[in-house]
């Protein structure tokens, strides 16, 4: 299963300590890159979880062009 995701629900899921859940649904979750500058620019208790996530099983999709 492919899942793409955007900035609300991963940083509410990060704050709550249950960002795992995602990698429960999908061995990978896809974000946009205006997404990823977005948990970038997070900052707060939930922005080790975030970096961790984007490390291990978030990855930048860039959109299909054609």
């Amino acid at each position: 299963m492919k899942l793409v995701v955007n900035t609300g629900p991963i940083i509410a899921l990060a704050k709550i300590g249950k960002l795992a859940l995602l990698k429960e649904l999908a061995p990978e979750v896809f974000i946009p890159p205006t997404v990823y500058r977005e948990l970038l620019a997070k900052f707060g208790a939930e922005s080790e979880q975030l970096e961790q996530a984007l490390t291990d099983f978030i990855r930048v999709q860039m959109g299909n062009r054609g």
